[in-house]
């Protein structure tokens, strides 16, 4: 993870920034928040991410993953990698608080 003060060099807070921007097209809350990150490792501009989607088999993992590798690109991110991993298995319990009151808020019980 990055320690470094370096301007030029991606930091953890700015990936996060950046993945509060990434939403799930079918619920509209975004990927940070709805807890889909398990693992994030970020080394000067190379990230790499452990992530997870509400379903298997979900179909729009590869959006995700392209949005992802985009917008932290566009930040400075030289190396992006996005691996999805099925286990453990995502649940509400994963959401941070502001995606379970962003869910409840439209009706979810969560």
């Amino acid at each position: 993870m990055s320690t470094t003060a370096d301007s030029d060099t991606v930091t953890r807070d700015q990936v996060i920034q950046t993945l509060q921007a990434v939403f799930d097209p079918e619920i509209p809350v975004n990927v940070w928040d709805l807890g889909l990150i398990y693992d994030l490792q970020v080394l000067e501009n190379d990230v790499a991410i452990k992530m997870t989607l509400t379903a298997v088999g979900c179909p729009i993992g590869p959006q995700i993953a392209g949005e992802i590798e985009n917008k932290l690109q566009s930040i400075g991110a030289e190396t992006v990698k996005v691996e999805f991993v099925w286990s453990p298995p995502w649940t509400p319990a994963r959401l941070t608080d502001d995606g379970r009151l962003a869910l409840q808020s439209m009706g979810y019980p969560v």
